[in-house]
């Protein structure tokens, strides 16, 4: 910003503070001038903070000529504030055209999938690379848990992420099909937002006191984490990412660690005693394939004889491949769980029906089933490798906030007898076939 007029310009497209903290990382990318920041000064100086090949890209956009034959040496302040507005400000039609510009193009002068594939991976590991040397980001707890992020989990992640763009990794891209992916995938859009916001800030020495309001948590807040040498975590941070955007926003801001087969021993009674009145909770399963696959159930689980839940029930799949499931609405057989029944299934369900689930853990812990076809589940393909598979290693979180109820009362609102406590207990007796002569002992007017 080098005279008055294109001050005055830049003062209608930014605040105050961002006027500030942009002059700021512009004369740190320039080595403190201005109208003198060169396409390899900025490369430099941005690779240090983001992916390389993502900082030669943003600087091939704003380097990039007005006029054919035209070569552009320097950038003043406000060009160089480009990417910063449009991920604020901007519309999908400038965000697409930023992100064209930032490609690398083909022989041809045009571009395809995979390009955008590594455009999106390089946005993830700048994500979290920006996380991981943040003051007082909540990642380092996932990490120090053991939660890591490999070059398989991030390749996987945009491959998912690209899933409503198309299958073909090698087709040529269009302009309209970039327009409509960018539409319908929000998760991208937010990764890609706090990627160049936080680029911005912080080598504009900014605290980002700008940011919205209102936001959707990317990472989850992790709590109740298990204290036990035996714990390894099954899935990685980018499935964290990848399935907590699944999840309805007011769930997305806390996960709550409920039960590991590695730190709880491999038992069904214990397990659904750790997960009861929880609310909400996923499963992670590990099969003998390694196939890593699992469900969201939306209602706190109980045992009862009818199926629960609600159409934000979600199945999904990790390993492999990223992919997630929702309602079809064509029933609504999200969540069962029943034990100790000679005539229904005894264990744990979700989706299908009985005998030919979407997702079944036996109350025999242990075995499990996902069969080719599911109704309840939109675009569902089998989760495991096998039809019946063996279970490796099981997690099961809850998300949101633990569920306020009164003492005497269940997750249902109906009072609880000092009968229902234990849950562990009772679900180990149940699962022995051990009578509950008791139940019929309960106060007048519980469970009416």
């Amino acid at each position: 910003m080098g005279n008055t007029s294109g001050k005055r310009e830049s003062d209608n497209l930014y605040t105050a503070e961002e006027l500030r903290f942009l002059e700021t990382a512009y004369r740190n990318a320039s080595g403190g001038a201005l109208e003198k920041l060169t396409q390899d000064r900025l490369v430099e100086a941005w690779s240090q903070t983001i992916e390389h090949s993502l900082a030669e890209g943003t600087a091939q956009f704003l380097f990039m000529p007005t006029k054919p034959g035209q070569h552009c040496i320097n950038i003043p302040l406000r060009k160089f504030g480009e990417p910063y507005y449009i991920m604020e400000r901007g519309s999908i039609e400038m965000k697409m055209q930023m992100m064209l510009a930032s490609l690398q193009r083909g022989a041809n002068d045009s571009y395809n999938s995979k390009q955008l594939e590594q455009y999106i991976h390089s946005v993830i590991k700048s994500y979290v690379h920006l996380e991981s040397t943040s003051k007082g980001s909540i990642i380092k707890e996932w990490q120090d848990l053991g939660f890591l992020t490999t070059e398989r989990s991030v390749c996987s992640f945009a491959k998912g992420l690209m899933r409503n763009l198309s299958k073909d990794l090698e087709h040529t891209l269009h302009n309209e099909a970039l327009e409509r992916w960018l539409h319908v995938t929000p998760q991208f859009l937010q990764l890609w937002r706090e990627v160049f916001v936080q680029l911005y800030t912080r080598h504009g020495g900014s605290k980002r006191t700008i940011i919205k309001d209102v936001e959707i948590s990317i990472l989850p807040q992790l709590c109740d984490a298990p204290h036990s040498s035996h714990y390894r975590p099954i899935i990685e941070l980018p499935h964290v990412l990848y399935i907590n955007a699944q999840l309805p926003r007011e769930m997305r801001h806390k996960w709550r660690f409920l039960f590991s087969s590695k730190v709880h021993g491999e038992s069904f009674s214990t397990m659904i005693g750790k997960m009861m009145d929880k609310g909400p909770t996923l499963f992670f399963i590990e099969d003998e394939d390694q196939y890593i696959f699992g469900g969201y159930a939306p209602e706190s689980w109980s045992l009862k004889p009818q199926f629960g839940g609600d159409d934000t029930s979600l199945l999904y799949t990790l390993s492999p491949a990223m992919r997630c499931f929702s309602s079809t609405g064509y029933n609504d057989h999200y969540q069962y769980l029943n034990l100790n029944q000679h005539t229904m299934p005894n264990g744990l369900g979700m989706g299908g029906q009985f005998d030919f689930w979407g997702l079944w853990l036996d109350c025999m812990f242990g075995e499990g089933q996902s069969v080719e076809s599911c109704t309840t589940y939109s675009d569902y393909v089998q989760l495991s490798k096998r039809k019946q598979f063996k279970i490796r290693n099981l997690e099961v979180w809850a998300v949101g906030d633990l569920p306020v109820k009164d003492e005497d009362e269940g997750g249902d609102g109906q009072k609880r007898s000092v009968l229902d406590s234990n849950l562990e207990d009772r679900a180990m007796l149940e699962i022995a076939g051990k009578q509950m002569h008791s139940d019929g002992l309960r106060e007048p007017g519980m469970d009416d």
